[in-house]
Protein backbone atom coordinates (compact mmCIF):
# COMPACT_ATOMS: atom_id res chain seq x y z
CA UNK A 1 0.00 0.00 0.00
CA UNK A 2 0.91 3.73 -0.57
CA UNK A 3 2.17 4.94 3.12
CA UNK A 4 -0.45 7.72 2.55
CA UNK A 5 -3.67 5.28 1.64
CA UNK A 6 -6.17 4.65 4.15
CA UNK A 7 -5.35 1.52 6.14
CA UNK A 8 -7.13 -1.26 4.48
CA UNK A 9 -8.12 -2.63 8.07
CA UNK A 10 -11.10 0.40 7.67
CA UNK A 11 -10.07 2.67 10.66
CA UNK A 12 -10.02 5.50 8.34
CA UNK A 13 -6.07 5.97 9.54
CA UNK A 14 -3.06 6.65 6.91
CA UNK A 15 -1.53 3.35 6.40
CA UNK A 16 1.83 4.65 7.46
CA UNK A 17 0.41 5.29 10.84
CA UNK A 18 -1.45 1.94 11.41
CA UNK A 19 -0.91 -0.97 10.12
CA UNK A 20 2.67 -0.23 8.11
CA UNK A 21 5.35 -2.92 9.62
CA UNK A 22 2.22 -4.30 12.28
CA UNK A 23 3.89 -7.76 11.96
CA UNK A 24 7.00 -6.84 13.62
CA UNK A 25 5.54 -4.67 16.51
CA UNK A 26 5.67 -5.75 20.05
CA UNK A 27 2.94 -8.41 20.66
CA UNK A 28 -0.10 -7.02 22.41
CA UNK A 29 -1.00 -7.81 26.20
CA UNK A 30 -4.52 -9.16 25.78
CA UNK A 31 -5.33 -8.34 29.44
CA UNK A 32 -4.36 -4.46 28.42
CA UNK A 33 -8.60 -4.49 26.40
CA UNK A 34 -10.08 -5.56 29.97
CA UNK A 35 -8.07 -2.71 31.92
CA UNK A 36 -9.23 -0.43 29.18
CA UNK A 37 -12.63 -1.35 29.94
CA UNK A 38 -12.52 -1.24 33.71
CA UNK A 39 -11.16 2.11 33.46
CA UNK A 40 -14.06 3.26 31.22
CA UNK A 41 -16.25 1.86 33.27
CA UNK A 42 -15.28 4.01 36.43
CA UNK A 43 -15.74 7.02 34.22
CA UNK A 44 -19.67 8.22 34.95
CA UNK A 45 -22.13 10.43 34.35
CA UNK A 46 -25.88 11.34 35.33
CA UNK A 47 -28.05 9.77 32.37
CA UNK A 48 -30.96 12.13 33.13
CA UNK A 49 -29.19 15.28 32.18
CA UNK A 50 -26.63 13.75 29.93
CA UNK A 51 -27.52 15.55 26.61
CA UNK A 52 -28.04 18.99 29.24
CA UNK A 53 -25.77 20.86 31.60
CA UNK A 54 -24.99 17.70 33.96
CA UNK A 55 -24.64 16.83 37.54
CA UNK A 56 -21.80 16.43 40.41
CA UNK A 57 -21.98 13.44 42.94
CA UNK A 58 -22.81 10.88 40.36
CA UNK A 59 -22.73 7.48 41.98
CA UNK A 60 -23.38 3.82 41.77
CA UNK A 61 -26.42 3.69 41.08
CA UNK A 62 -27.87 -0.01 41.63
CA UNK A 63 -29.86 -1.35 38.91
CA UNK A 64 -31.52 -3.71 41.29
CA UNK A 65 -32.46 -2.19 44.39
CA UNK A 66 -29.90 -3.45 47.11
CA UNK A 67 -32.08 -3.90 50.47
CA UNK A 68 -34.56 -5.92 48.39
CA UNK A 69 -33.94 -7.50 45.35
CA UNK A 70 -30.39 -8.54 46.24
CA UNK A 71 -30.81 -8.76 50.18
CA UNK A 72 -33.46 -11.19 49.37
CA UNK A 73 -31.38 -13.37 47.82
CA UNK A 74 -27.80 -12.64 49.28
CA UNK A 75 -26.11 -15.34 51.86
CA UNK A 76 -22.82 -15.41 53.91
CA UNK A 77 -21.63 -11.99 54.59
CA UNK A 78 -24.37 -10.13 52.08
CA UNK A 79 -22.97 -11.98 48.71
CA UNK A 80 -24.02 -13.21 45.45
CA UNK A 81 -23.21 -14.75 42.77
CA UNK A 82 -22.37 -13.13 39.29
CA UNK A 83 -22.32 -14.15 35.79
CA UNK A 84 -19.86 -11.68 34.41
CA UNK A 85 -16.45 -13.11 34.00
CA UNK A 86 -13.19 -11.53 33.79
CA UNK A 87 -10.60 -11.98 31.02
CA UNK A 88 -8.35 -14.35 33.41
CA UNK A 89 -10.92 -16.48 34.10
CA UNK A 90 -12.35 -17.03 30.50
CA UNK A 91 -8.86 -18.39 29.74
CA UNK A 92 -8.90 -20.60 32.24
CA UNK A 93 -11.97 -22.07 31.41
CA UNK A 94 -12.12 -22.04 28.06
CA UNK A 95 -14.30 -19.42 27.62
CA UNK A 96 -17.01 -21.57 30.16
CA UNK A 97 -15.98 -19.35 33.75
CA UNK A 98 -17.90 -20.49 36.68
CA UNK A 99 -20.24 -18.02 38.38
CA UNK A 100 -18.43 -15.15 40.86
CA UNK A 101 -19.22 -14.37 44.44
CA UNK A 102 -19.45 -10.38 44.71
CA UNK A 103 -20.94 -8.78 47.71
CA UNK A 104 -24.66 -6.81 47.18
CA UNK A 105 -22.96 -3.37 47.62
CA UNK A 106 -21.24 -3.67 44.36
CA UNK A 107 -23.46 -6.02 42.14
CA UNK A 108 -25.60 -4.49 39.82
CA UNK A 109 -24.38 -0.65 40.30
CA UNK A 110 -23.02 1.64 37.34
CA UNK A 111 -22.03 5.15 37.33
CA UNK A 112 -25.49 6.47 35.72
CA UNK A 113 -27.15 8.70 37.59
CA UNK A 114 -26.02 11.44 40.05
CA UNK A 115 -27.44 11.07 43.81
CA UNK A 116 -30.32 13.44 43.62
CA UNK A 117 -32.06 11.96 40.14
CA UNK A 118 -31.24 8.57 41.74
CA UNK A 119 -33.25 9.40 44.76
CA UNK A 120 -35.44 11.64 43.05
CA UNK A 121 -36.67 9.58 39.79
CA UNK A 122 -36.79 6.27 41.89
CA UNK A 123 -37.90 6.69 44.33
CA UNK A 124 -41.58 5.29 43.88
CA UNK A 125 -39.92 1.87 43.06
CA UNK A 126 -37.05 1.55 45.75
CA UNK A 127 -40.31 0.97 48.61
CA UNK A 128 -41.26 -1.99 50.30
CA UNK A 129 -43.97 -3.23 47.59
CA UNK A 130 -45.13 -1.84 44.37
CA UNK A 131 -48.19 -2.03 42.87
CA UNK A 132 -47.62 -3.08 39.36
CA UNK A 133 -48.78 -0.13 37.83
CA UNK A 134 -47.95 1.23 34.56
CA UNK A 135 -45.84 4.44 36.10
CA UNK A 136 -43.73 1.77 38.21
CA UNK A 137 -43.25 0.03 34.73
CA UNK A 138 -42.13 3.31 33.16
CA UNK A 139 -39.27 3.47 36.12
CA UNK A 140 -38.13 0.25 35.87
CA UNK A 141 -37.97 0.39 31.75
CA UNK A 142 -35.96 3.62 32.53
CA UNK A 143 -33.19 2.81 34.59
CA UNK A 144 -32.38 -0.51 32.36
CA UNK A 145 -32.11 1.49 29.03
CA UNK A 146 -29.79 4.02 30.92
CA UNK A 147 -27.47 0.71 31.98
CA UNK A 148 -27.40 -0.48 28.38
CA UNK A 149 -26.30 2.84 26.71
CA UNK A 150 -23.80 3.11 29.64
CA UNK A 151 -22.16 -0.73 28.90
CA UNK A 152 -22.70 0.17 24.70
CA UNK A 153 -20.86 3.16 25.21
CA UNK A 154 -17.92 1.45 27.15
CA UNK A 155 -17.71 -0.90 24.29
CA UNK A 156 -17.35 1.38 21.53
CA UNK A 157 -14.97 3.56 23.11
CA UNK A 158 -13.01 0.09 24.03
CA UNK A 159 -12.81 -0.61 20.51
CA UNK A 160 -9.97 1.43 19.13
CA UNK A 161 -7.75 -1.08 21.44
CA UNK A 162 -9.07 -4.09 20.45
CA UNK A 163 -7.83 -3.27 16.97
CA UNK A 164 -4.16 -3.24 18.68
CA UNK A 165 -4.61 -7.37 19.23
CA UNK A 166 -3.38 -8.22 15.99
CA UNK A 167 0.39 -6.71 16.73
CA UNK A 168 3.04 -8.56 15.92
CA UNK A 169 1.31 -11.47 13.78
CA UNK A 170 1.23 -12.56 10.45
CA UNK A 171 -0.83 -11.06 7.72
CA UNK A 172 -3.23 -13.66 7.56
CA UNK A 173 -3.93 -13.62 11.47
CA UNK A 174 -3.84 -9.81 11.52
CA UNK A 175 -6.82 -9.88 8.69
CA UNK A 176 -8.92 -12.50 10.65
CA UNK A 177 -8.81 -10.06 13.98
CA UNK A 178 -9.48 -6.75 12.43
CA UNK A 179 -12.84 -8.17 10.45
CA UNK A 180 -13.94 -9.32 14.05
CA UNK A 181 -13.34 -6.24 15.44
CA UNK A 182 -14.71 -4.61 12.32
CA UNK A 183 -17.68 -6.69 13.06
CA UNK A 184 -18.20 -6.10 16.37
CA UNK A 185 -17.59 -2.46 16.24
CA UNK A 186 -19.95 -1.86 13.74
CA UNK A 187 -22.91 -3.55 15.89
CA UNK A 188 -21.65 -1.71 19.11
CA UNK A 189 -21.97 1.68 16.81
CA UNK A 190 -25.48 0.52 15.66
CA UNK A 191 -26.70 -0.58 19.10
CA UNK A 192 -25.49 2.49 20.68
CA UNK A 193 -27.27 4.81 18.38
CA UNK A 194 -30.42 3.20 18.63
CA UNK A 195 -30.15 3.03 22.66
CA UNK A 196 -29.05 6.38 22.97
CA UNK A 197 -32.59 7.39 20.85
CA UNK A 198 -34.37 4.95 23.43
CA UNK A 199 -33.01 7.15 26.32
CA UNK A 200 -34.04 10.25 24.88
CA UNK A 201 -37.29 8.77 24.56
CA UNK A 202 -38.00 7.52 28.24
CA UNK A 203 -35.85 10.44 29.61
CA UNK A 204 -38.75 12.75 28.14
CA UNK A 205 -41.54 10.25 28.73
CA UNK A 206 -40.52 10.48 32.63
CA UNK A 207 -40.27 14.22 32.48
CA UNK A 208 -44.00 14.47 31.03
CA UNK A 209 -45.34 11.47 32.72
CA UNK A 210 -45.89 10.30 29.10
CA UNK A 211 -47.07 6.48 28.40
CA UNK A 212 -49.05 6.39 25.19
CA UNK A 213 -47.02 3.60 22.70
CA UNK A 214 -45.50 2.57 26.31
CA UNK A 215 -46.40 -1.10 27.18
CA UNK A 216 -45.64 -3.92 29.73
CA UNK A 217 -46.54 -7.17 31.17
CA UNK A 218 -45.45 -7.43 34.85
CA UNK A 219 -45.94 -10.93 37.03
CA UNK A 220 -45.96 -11.29 40.95
CA UNK A 221 -44.98 -14.94 42.28
CA UNK A 222 -46.01 -16.57 45.46
CA UNK A 223 -41.93 -16.67 47.06
CA UNK A 224 -38.67 -15.11 46.57
CA UNK A 225 -36.62 -15.95 43.63
CA UNK A 226 -33.25 -17.26 43.19
CA UNK A 227 -32.19 -14.22 41.79
CA UNK A 228 -32.85 -10.95 40.17
CA UNK A 229 -31.83 -8.94 37.42
CA UNK A 230 -31.73 -5.96 34.90
CA UNK A 231 -31.16 -5.36 31.36
CA UNK A 232 -32.64 -4.94 28.06
CA UNK A 233 -32.07 -6.81 24.75
CA UNK A 234 -33.84 -7.25 21.16
CA UNK A 235 -35.97 -10.10 20.90
CA UNK A 236 -35.12 -12.14 18.38
CA UNK A 237 -36.82 -15.53 19.15
CA UNK A 238 -39.83 -16.14 20.71
CA UNK A 239 -39.02 -18.98 23.82
CA UNK A 240 -41.84 -21.16 21.31
CA UNK A 241 -39.33 -20.57 18.49
CA UNK A 242 -41.05 -17.83 16.90
CA UNK A 243 -39.12 -15.91 14.77
CA UNK A 244 -39.68 -12.17 15.50
CA UNK A 245 -36.68 -9.42 14.54
CA UNK A 246 -33.11 -10.42 12.52
CA UNK A 247 -30.97 -8.90 14.58
CA UNK A 248 -28.31 -8.00 11.61
CA UNK A 249 -30.61 -7.23 9.04
CA UNK A 250 -32.02 -3.86 7.03
CA UNK A 251 -31.24 -0.59 9.08
CA UNK A 252 -34.54 0.03 10.78
CA UNK A 253 -34.60 0.46 14.32
CA UNK A 254 -35.28 -2.69 16.64
CA UNK A 255 -37.65 -3.11 19.29
CA UNK A 256 -35.99 -3.73 22.75
CA UNK A 257 -37.46 -5.40 25.50
CA UNK A 258 -36.44 -4.56 28.78
CA UNK A 259 -36.42 -6.97 31.74
CA UNK A 260 -36.40 -6.21 35.81
CA UNK A 261 -36.27 -9.30 38.27
CA UNK A 262 -36.55 -8.47 41.59
CA UNK A 263 -38.55 -8.85 45.42
CA UNK A 264 -41.04 -7.04 47.24
CA UNK A 265 -42.16 -8.03 50.45
CA UNK A 266 -40.86 -11.58 50.23
CA UNK A 267 -42.35 -11.97 46.47
CA UNK A 268 -40.14 -11.99 43.60
CA UNK A 269 -41.73 -9.95 39.98
CA UNK A 270 -40.85 -9.51 36.98
CA UNK A 271 -41.14 -6.73 34.99
CA UNK A 272 -41.18 -7.19 31.18
CA UNK A 273 -41.39 -3.30 29.62
CA UNK A 274 -41.32 -1.54 25.95
CA UNK A 275 -42.09 1.29 23.36
CA UNK A 276 -43.66 0.46 20.27
CA UNK A 277 -46.77 -1.71 19.19
CA UNK A 278 -48.71 -4.13 21.51
CA UNK A 279 -48.43 -7.04 18.55
CA UNK A 280 -44.67 -6.22 17.65
CA UNK A 281 -41.87 -8.50 18.26
CA UNK A 282 -41.83 -7.56 21.88
CA UNK A 283 -45.74 -8.45 22.53
CA UNK A 284 -44.98 -11.02 20.45
CA UNK A 285 -42.66 -12.12 22.67
CA UNK A 286 -44.47 -12.34 25.65
CA UNK A 287 -47.68 -13.69 24.02
CA UNK A 288 -45.86 -17.15 23.91
CA UNK A 289 -44.38 -16.65 27.72
CA UNK A 290 -48.02 -16.22 28.42
CA UNK A 291 -48.84 -19.79 27.11
CA UNK A 292 -46.96 -20.91 29.80
CA UNK A 293 -48.68 -21.88 33.16
CA UNK A 294 -48.02 -20.26 35.92
CA UNK A 295 -45.92 -23.23 38.09
CA UNK A 296 -44.09 -23.14 34.97
CA UNK A 297 -43.18 -19.17 34.44
CA UNK A 298 -40.32 -18.82 37.19
CA UNK A 299 -38.63 -21.65 35.42
CA UNK A 300 -38.64 -19.98 32.03
CA UNK A 301 -37.92 -16.91 33.43
CA UNK A 302 -34.91 -18.12 34.86
CA UNK A 303 -33.67 -19.40 31.69
CA UNK A 304 -34.50 -16.04 29.84
CA UNK A 305 -32.14 -14.15 31.96
CA UNK A 306 -29.44 -16.15 31.60
CA UNK A 307 -30.30 -16.31 28.05
CA UNK A 308 -30.53 -12.26 27.19
CA UNK A 309 -28.85 -10.41 29.76
CA UNK A 310 -25.22 -10.50 31.83
CA UNK A 311 -26.59 -8.13 34.56
CA UNK A 312 -27.76 -10.85 36.94
CA UNK A 313 -27.34 -12.08 39.92
CA UNK A 314 -28.58 -15.26 42.00
CA UNK A 315 -28.40 -17.31 45.26
CA UNK A 316 -25.16 -19.59 45.77
CA UNK A 317 -27.02 -22.36 47.42
CA UNK A 318 -29.55 -22.32 44.92
CA UNK A 319 -26.38 -22.64 42.33
CA UNK A 320 -24.75 -25.11 44.16
CA UNK A 321 -28.21 -27.24 44.75
CA UNK A 322 -29.05 -27.41 40.91
CA UNK A 323 -28.04 -30.92 39.01
CA UNK A 324 -24.94 -30.64 37.31
CA UNK A 325 -26.95 -31.05 33.93
CA UNK A 326 -28.91 -27.75 34.67
CA UNK A 327 -25.89 -25.62 35.38
CA UNK A 328 -24.35 -26.80 31.99
CA UNK A 329 -26.99 -25.63 30.33
CA UNK A 330 -27.64 -22.24 32.45
CA UNK A 331 -23.80 -21.69 31.50
CA UNK A 332 -24.26 -22.17 27.99
CA UNK A 333 -26.98 -19.79 28.05
CA UNK A 334 -24.64 -17.18 28.86
CA UNK A 335 -22.58 -17.12 25.96
CA UNK A 336 -25.83 -17.45 23.53
CA UNK A 337 -25.62 -15.59 20.85
CA UNK A 338 -21.97 -14.25 21.15
CA UNK A 339 -19.44 -15.19 18.85
CA UNK A 340 -20.19 -18.28 16.77
CA UNK A 341 -22.92 -19.48 19.60
CA UNK A 342 -26.06 -18.83 18.02
CA UNK A 343 -29.55 -18.80 19.54
CA UNK A 344 -31.26 -22.27 18.44
CA UNK A 345 -35.56 -21.74 17.86
CA UNK A 346 -37.29 -23.03 20.32
CA UNK A 347 -35.17 -22.22 22.95
CA UNK A 348 -37.28 -22.74 26.40
CA UNK A 349 -37.44 -26.46 27.83
CA UNK A 350 -39.42 -27.18 30.75
CA UNK A 351 -36.83 -28.11 33.39
CA UNK A 352 -36.56 -31.21 35.35
CA UNK A 353 -36.62 -30.36 38.54
CA UNK A 354 -37.99 -26.94 37.41
CA UNK A 355 -35.10 -24.53 38.46
CA UNK A 356 -37.72 -22.25 40.37
CA UNK A 357 -39.97 -23.71 42.49
CA UNK A 358 -42.64 -20.72 42.41
CA UNK A 359 -46.13 -19.88 41.01
CA UNK A 360 -47.31 -16.41 39.24
CA UNK A 361 -50.06 -15.04 41.57
CA UNK A 362 -50.66 -11.78 40.05
CA UNK A 363 -50.61 -10.93 36.28
CA UNK A 364 -50.82 -6.89 35.08
CA UNK A 365 -49.92 -5.81 31.48
CA UNK A 366 -50.68 -2.22 30.20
Amino acid sequence: MGRNEPCWCGQGIKWKKCHAGRESQPRFNVFDVEDDARKRGRKGYCSHSFAGTGCSNIIKAHTVQRNGGLAAIAEGKSRVLSVKANLRAMIDHNGNPPPTEVGIGDASVFPGFCGSHDDEIFKPIEGKDVGLTVDEALLFAYRAIAYERFTKAVQVTNAPIQRQMDRGLPLHIQEAIQVRCHLTEAGARRGLTEVEALLQNYRERIEHGQTAGFHYRAYRFDTTLPLAGCGGYMPELAIDGTRLQHLARGTAALEQLTLTITTYAGKSIAMFAWIGPNDGPSGTYLDAFDKLVASEKADALVQIAFEQMENIFFRKSWWEGLPAGQRADLTRRIRSGVGLTVRSPGYYKRSTPLTAESTVIEETRG
